[in-house]
């Protein structure tokens, strides 16, 4: 397993949403960040967001979506989307968690390898937000 890329998030702790009905609870955080890496430069565009729901057993589920901008590894324009997911057990903050990100992204340089699914990820939290290590675990 070897990390491939670690992106950069910082919340917008202003704009968190919030709203509970009898049996979910629903959080949205809204934020910005970047990533520099051989494979990939970029910044994420406005609108990434990561979707946390809550059932009434307590399994959270989380889902964050954003798209990059910037260069592939061979200095090309392009975008990276990433549809990150994961899953927690009640009362439960795993440092660091886990996810499974899924990349779309219209870099020819890029797609054939990112296009697998073959990704995991962990996240360490930060003062700003969280780091998020991207790790190709085809080699496990």
């Amino acid at each position: 397993m070897s990390m491939i890329m670690e992106f950069v998030v910082q919340l917008d702790r202003e704009h968190i949403s919030r709203m509970e009905t009898d049996a979910e609870k629903i959080t949205m955080l809204p934020f910005t960040g970047h990533v520099e890496s051989e494979l990939f430069t970029g910044r994420i565009l406005p609108g990434g967001v990561d979707v946390q729901i809550t059932n009434a057993a307590g399994i959270r589920h989380m889902c964050a979506r954003y798209m990059f901008e910037g260069t592939d590894r061979e200095g090309n324009h392009c975008h990276l989307f990433v549809d990150n997911n994961g899953y927690f057990e009640p009362n439960h903050e795993p440092a660091p968690f886990c996810t499974y990100p899924v990349f779309y992204t219209d870099s020819r340089a890029l797609g054939e390898y990112l296009h697998q699914r073959r990704f995991r990820a962990e996240g360490h939290g930060t003062a700003e937000g969280v780091n998020i290590r991207i790790f190709d675990v085809a080699d496990e």
